[in-house]
């Protein structure tokens, strides 16, 4: 089930901890913003994805395909505005202690995926994160006239168990927006058989 407007979002955030929004951006929006991922590539900034705190990417490429370039969140930009809009919300509706916002391009070659992960990591006892952890992740997707048979589905798992077989395949439609609890659902992305583009990023807490 999708939906289209804020009170729809919390109260299904609330029920189910994930909501997806439609049309989260006018078109034109999402064709900007395509076409800024396709000249950071173009130009050769984005990086082959790491992920934890492995800082060997290439040891990763079977686990994950994505390469990424991180976006300056104090940019006054139409997608930043609107994921600060929706941080506001959050906290003032949900109480939910958000401080910070990181995000990054995300651009999966034809053939890669993503393997089943949680976005939040798991500190060992002599660690702490001072940086704060990630409460709630985004995506939003900026493919141009994606179909169904075109694959790159994000495969969201409902249930928390890490061997859990129920799920839901979500499209990568353009101008999509996913919004789900970062702790709560193990997920992956399948993959495609055109080059997949999105919007990543995370609300942090302290």
């Amino acid at each position: 089930m999708t939906i289209n407007n804020s009170d729809d979002l919390i109260s299904t955030l609330v029920a189910n901890g994930y909501a997806i929004i439609d049309q989260a951006l006018p078109n034109y929006e999402i064709t900007k913003l395509r076409n800024e991922a396709i000249s950071i590539k173009k130009i050769g900034l984005m990086r082959r994805a790491g992920t934890g705190k492995n800082p060997n990417p290439e040891s990763l490429s079977l686990f994950r395909g994505d390469f990424t370039y991180w976006l300056d969140a104090d940019n006054e930009t139409s997608y930043l505005h609107y994921m600060k809009n929706l941080r506001v919300l959050l906290n003032q509706t949900l109480f939910s202690g958000l401080f910070d916002f990181e995000t990054h391009f995300s651009i999966y070659p034809v053939g890669a995926g993503y393997c089943k992960h949680l976005d939040q990591l798991q500190p060992n006892n002599n660690e702490s994160n001072s940086s704060g952890q990630r409460k709630i992740s985004t995506i939003l997707y900026l493919n141009e006239n994606w179909q169904a048979n075109d694959g790159g589905q994000l495969r969201l798992y409902l249930d928390s168990e890490l061997g859990s077989s129920n799920y839901i395949d979500i499209e990568p439609v353009g101008g999509r927006m996913v919004v789900f609890l970062s702790n709560h659902f193990w997920h992956e992305v399948l993959p495609a058989k055109q080059e997949r583009m999105s919007l990543t990023g995370w609300f942090r807490t302290r």
